[in-house]
């Protein structure tokens, strides 16, 4: 009987930080969603998410459970008199105030990772050789999140026809830690592939799904990192050199 695999990113996003994702990617006004289409994107995020055997918080249940109740509400029929209209709440209003609140932190903090940068560049004396203590690994890429690659994923997904799940026969069984050793030697050659060229789009869905798996725990275990240079442009990964790692594990130690 196969056993699901699972895996848990220490970046992983909670449901309004998906939401954010959402509008932003739609370009939506965050003060009038369409609440109809966010809410059928977002049950398709959980339900590749679940597809790739990837563990979903219950908060991003109660989320979808909160989008629905939302979309029932504004199904009703709308007040006849204009008086009665601006009585009645908007549904969405709860949901936009914490969105916002939301972003504010967000913004606040990244604000605050400038300002604590600029200030770990002020001394208040003669700069010391810290070169020793420097760890060798190359800084971490941001600007890549977990919503964007399953973004990829499901582009790829959709060229592939979807497989008879009435009766299915494999020969062989995929090995997550096979695919993972498969894309190191070919990373190590090309030292970085796009996200297409890694995963073969002439694959089944089941090959493609756990060739993403792999590709996830090669990111946790900090073997590569991603890039993506044009806005919504193909995402790059990048092999980290050998020395770099063994380097960032002996400053650890």
């Amino acid at each position: 009987m196969a056993v699901a695999y699972e895996i848990v990113l220490e970046n992983f996003s909670g449901p309004l930080d998906l939401l954010l994702h959402l509008i932003q990617k739609n370009e939506l006004d965050i003060y009038d969603i369409p609440i109809a289409m966010v809410t059928e994107q977002y049950l398709s995020y959980l339900h590749a998410m679940e597809e790739l055997s990837l563990e979903i918080a219950s908060e991003f249940a109660v989320m979808a459970s909160t989008l629905l109740a939302i979309k029932s509400r504004m199904l009703l029929p709308k007040p006849e008199s204009p008086e009665e209209e601006v009585l009645v709440e908007d549904p969405r209003q709860e949901l936009v105030e914490q969105l916002l609140e939301y972003q504010r932190c967000k913004e606040g903090a990244s604000q605050l990772k400038e300002l604590s940068l600029l200030q770990n560049q002020v001394y208040s004396r003669e700069a010391m050789d810290i070169s020793g203590f420097t760890p060798l690994a190359p800084p971490r890429v941001e600007g890549v999140s977990i919503w964007q690659l399953v973004d990829t994923l499901r582009e790829l997904l959709k060229r592939v026809p979807r497989e008879d799940r009435v009766a299915e026969i494999r020969n062989a069984v995929i090995n997550v830690e096979d695919i993972m050793e498969s894309f190191l030697k070919r990373l190590r050659v090309f030292r970085s592939c796009s996200f297409f060229q890694l995963l073969n789009v002439s694959a089944s869905r089941h090959e493609i799904v756990s060739a993403f798996v792999a590709l996830l725990e090669l990111i946790k275990n900090g073997q590569v990192f991603c890039s993506q240079t044009p806005p919504f442009g193909d995402i790059e990964i990048v092999y980290r050199k050998e020395d770099m790692l063994a380097g960032a594990h002996d400053s650890s130690d």
